[in-house]
Formats: structure tokens, C-alpha cells, sequence
């Protein structure tokens, strides 16, 4: 099983979604773990209202992390994906492959960051270096990446891919539709945002890029 964790103050469910849909093209069983602070995912999608129980949606599962035992529940799925923006539950999440902080330009956004990694951190040594990618929703010249990775320059990061998109009219559109629609759809989204979870998913996979484009085709298509 590979698991990663999604750290960040930004709505990331769109972002998930599309990654996970794309995993699912190789024939792995897939979850998203809600560790966010307000439910993000409770009507992100057309769920049941099946209290605690993980819900289909497309070719994967959700499901809302809760304060009861659940490594049973994670063992029946190839790939777990946890998103989280919550200085609660970002240290009960378990050790994971991967690490990804989701972060904008909006000085809000950035500090709200500062304050997740500094929970996360908390019972973690300083003295070892955790490997973290940035994925960076960028909406301003400023205050420019250099800025923002000094803000954090005093964490035990070691900093991988930076992945950019920008925030787009249509993604939105396509993330609106979606959510009344009982099939994930893909196309139409800015090639930034495609580029963008390309990527993640050609990481978790540890493959080559024009093997995970060959997945984002089927996914497109499914």
C-alpha cells in the first residue's frame, strides 16, 4: 500500500479527485481520507448518507477519518490519500510515502500553513529531514516562490518537485458539474491543473511521465 498526505488550507478535493480517478486507471483500489476540518468532501460529491462507512464515488472511495480504529479499513486499498488542513487531526494521520503541502500566494494562506507544519511537526524529531512536495496554486506575481519557501525554511523539509497551476475559470466549471454528477469528469481542465496531477500520480506511481499520460487518457474516457 502507498499513502500520501495533502497538507494545506486550500479546498484540494477537485485536486484529489482527479488524482485519484487517474490512479484508478492502473487497476489499484483507491481511498481519500477526509481529514479536513469542516467535513470538505461531505457534498463535494453525490454521497449516501451512510454514517462512517466509505463511499464510491466513480472508481474510488471516500471516506470522513474518524477517532475509531480504522488500519483494517485501510489494508483493503492499494493507495490512500489524505487531505487535511486540520491542526487536529494532521498529527493522528500515520506516517505516509509522501508528502505534499498545498499552499497559495494570499499571505492567509501561507501562514495558516506555517501553523499546520508546526503541528506536524510537533512530535516529529527536528533532527531528521522529511521529504515534501509543494504544489503551489499561484495567483499573484507576488510574493514570488522564494518568499514563500523561506517562510518555511525552519522545518527539517527536503523540498522535491514543486508542482504550479493557477486558479482557472474552467476548473471551476468542470469542479460545479462534478459535484451533481454521479462520473468524474475530466475534460476541459486548464492544462496547468492536468500537468499538475500528472505529476503527483507519476510520483506515487513511481513511473514515467508518458506512462501517467497514458492513464489520464483512460481516465478522460472512463
Amino acid at each position: 500500500m502507498k499513502t500520501a498526505i495533502f497538507i494545506g488550507d486550500r479546498d484540494k478535493t477537485d485536486l484529489l479527485f482527479y488524482t485519484a480517478k487517474t490512479l484508478a486507471q492502473a487497476n489499484l483500489k483507491v481511498l481519500i481520507v477526509d481529514a479536513t476540518t469542516l467535513s470538505t468532501y461531505e457534498f463535494s460529491y453525490p454521497a449516501l448518507e451512510v454514517s462512517g462507512e466509505p463511499h464510491e464515488y466513480d472508481t474510488f472511495d471516500v471516506w470522513r477519518m474518524s477517532e475509531h480504529s480504522h488500519s483494517d479499513l485501510l489494508t483493503a486499498y492499494d493507495v490512500v490519500l489524505y487531505d487535511t488542513d486540520d491542526l487536529e487531526q494532521v498529527n493522528k494521520i500515520p506516517d505516509v510515502d509522501y508528502r505534499f503541502l498545498v499552499v497559495g500566494c494570499e499571505q492567509t494562506s501561507i501562514r495558516r500553513n506555517v501553523r499546520l507544519l508546526d503541528q506536524f511537526f510537533a512530535t516529529r524529531p527536528m533532527s531528521e529531514l522529511y521529504a515534501f512536495r509543494k504544489i503551489w496554486i499561484e495567483g499573484s506575481q507576488e510574493p514570488g516562490e522564494d518568499y514563500i519557501s523561506e517562510q518555511f525554511e525552519v522545518f527539517p523539509i527536503d523540498w522535491k518537485e514543486t508542482f504550479v497551476y493557477y486558479p482557472d475559470e474552467r476548473d471551476v466549471a468542470v469542479k460545479i458539474n462534478n459535484q451533481y454528477a454521479n462520473t468524474l469528469k475530466l475534460k476541459k481542465l486548464s492544462t496547468d491543473l492536468k500537468k499538475t496531477v500528472q505529476g503527483i500520480v507519476a510520483t506515487l506511481l513511481e513511473q514515467d511521465l508518458r506512462e501517467t499520460k497514458k492513464l489520464w487518457k483512460k481516465a478522460e474516457r472512463s
